[in-house]
């Protein structure tokens, strides 16, 4: 290993090299105002270029103003004022502070709700003939942390939990504007 850091020469810039990147820093500097010339042939052809028309064309000069400074980007957040305001994000604020609940059916499905659960749901079930009949049972709830709710909806094994589809979903456009009240 120190025979490749041993061969290793260091080299200083020569005065070409330096001119060179002096040059590309001028370059990269952006660009100014300048001249630029139109110029008109006799046979209508137009031109625009940098140096100054042939004697049989016409030529006029038209001024380039030098490019102005970038816009800053827009604010797209919510006025933090308006937002208080608004009774929905009022109702969201409010919400995290309050209990969550599990919600348990009659026939063993757990599912987990920011908000009170219902008192009866839809659950279908398969007859012995391969039919879906669809009945109400009744629901039964716990008050947890919305901590706790929030990570059991969640969770990566909550798709094998009996009731999954009946957790509360926020959508993807509150979560989107910051009203996500698991957060």
């Amino acid at each position: 290993m120190s025979h490749f850091v041993s061969n290793f020469q260091h080299r200083t810039l020569k005065i070409h090299e330096w001119l060179a990147i002096l040059a590309l820093l001028f370059l990269c500097n952006g660009v100014r105002a300048t001249t630029v010339y139109k110029c008109t042939g006799a046979d209508g052809a137009v031109s625009y270029q940098s140096a100054a028309c042939a004697s049989s064309q016409h030529a006029s000069e038209i001024e380039l103003a030098p490019v102005s400074p970038a816009a800053p980007s827009p604010q797209y957040a919510l006025d933090p004022v308006r937002a208080a305001v608004h009774p929905r994000q009022t109702r969201l604020a409010h919400a995290k502070t309050e209990m969550a609940y599990e919600c348990r059916t009659s026939g063993g499905n757990v599912f987990y709700r920011l908000g009170h659960c219902p008192h009866s749901i839809a659950e279908k079930s398969g007859d012995s003939h391969g039919k879906n009949a669809t009945h109400s049972v009744s629901v039964t709830s716990h008050p947890v942390t919305r901590q706790m709710a929030c990570s059991e909806m969640r969770r990566a094994g909550s798709a094998g939990r009996n009731g999954h589809e009946y957790d509360e979903s926020i959508s993807t456009y509150d979560r989107n504007l910051g009203n996500d009240p698991c957060k």
